[in-house]
């Protein structure tokens, strides 16, 4: 599980490097049936470069 704090890399460049610095909600759109559902998470990472991205959490993998 990737939680804050954490070193990550994206799947598709495995040379860009970065940290998770927080967790950002995904609304998910309002459904017409009474279905539970949890909230859905992006990840927001600060680069080495300096530039911070939302990422989906399947997109990226833990370098720790």
């Amino acid at each position: 599980m990737v939680k804050v704090g954490n070193k990550v890399s994206l799947f598709s460049n495995m040379g860009k490097e970065g940290v998770v610095i927080g967790l950002v909600p995904v609304k998910l759109p309002k459904r017409e049936y009474a279905v539970p559902v949890s909230n859905t998470w992006k990840l927001l990472i600060e680069w080495k470069d300096g530039t911070k991205t939302e990422e989906a959490i399947s997109d990226v993998m833990r370098i720790d």
